[in-house]
């Protein structure tokens, strides 16, 4: 680095680990679709009221998929480890209430799982076929009508494993995969398997309400999960995507 100059050129616009997702969607999409890195919300989202000032809308995006006429169709991010950290945790949390508000759906792979071609193609034509359908969510209303409203813990979808998806930052990654087989698997065969599903999702909301996002809260949790599923993969328990049994009344 010459120290007589301020700036300089970075040597890639994307990073090797991205380039392989890059071209993973690309196998994924059809003709009709083209995928571009490192997005700017600013240059695909506005703000209705106006503002001057939109510096939350100043965040990259890892990838977009357009349509021939660029038109935004979804969003994608690569997450690796540093996003179970309480900030990146709280940054996309915001990217995605904006994308919510917007009317655009934001697919995320984690680096832990690696490049999977089928997975990848799977989610992301599954989100290209939902994105007329996505239901926009007015954040900013909510938010302006009831400031308490954003500290309650989210309703799960069915069978969301709460401190799992704290821990780890999202419910669709490997260890949140062995975590939900053996749940199903065995856990729910038993009366008393089935006794203690319902007092974790009892209690883990009241819990994540109290400590969630603390450090100390997420460190001890992890390490706990982290040998849990170590133990189950050892027993057999895969870590390959999976898809919930129906579950109905828990």
């Amino acid at each position: 680095m010459d120290s007589k100059f301020l700036y300089s050129l970075k040597p890639t616009l994307i990073t090797d680990s991205e380039k392989q997702y890059f071209d993973a969607i690309k196998n994924a999409l059809t003709d009709e679709y083209i995928v571009q890195p490192q997005v700017n919300l600013a240059s695909i989202i506005t703000r209705n009221d106006n503002s001057t000032f939109i510096n939350e809308l100043f965040r990259n995006i890892d990838f977009c998929v357009f349509d021939k006429l660029y038109h935004p169709i979804i969003l994608i991010e690569i997450n690796d480890q540093s996003h179970n950290s309480s900030k990146r945790k709280e940054r996309d949390h915001k990217v995605k209430k904006i994308c919510d508000e917007a009317g655009i759906k934001v697919v995320t792979f984690w680096t832990s799982y690696g490049v999977n071609q089928e997975y990848i193609s799977k989610t992301v034509n599954e989100a290209i076929a939902d994105a007329p359908n996505f239901v926009r969510i007015a954040h900013s209303a909510e938010d302006k009508d009831n400031k308490s409203q954003k500290n309650k813990p989210k309703k799960a979808q069915k069978g969301a494993c709460y401190i799992a998806t704290a821990v780890y930052g999202t419910y669709d990654c490997p260890s949140v995969w062995v975590l939900r087989r053996f749940r199903d698997n065995r856990l729910d065969k038993t009366a008393f398997g089935r006794m203690v599903i319902r007092l974790y999702y009892y209690i883990s909301p009241k819990l994540l309400k109290c400590f969630g996002g603390r450090g100390w809260f997420d460190n001890f949790w992890k390490s706990v999960l982290d040998r849990f599923v170590s133990s189950l993969k050892s027993k057999g328990y895969s870590s390959e995507p999976y898809e919930d049994k129906d579950y109905n009344n828990l």
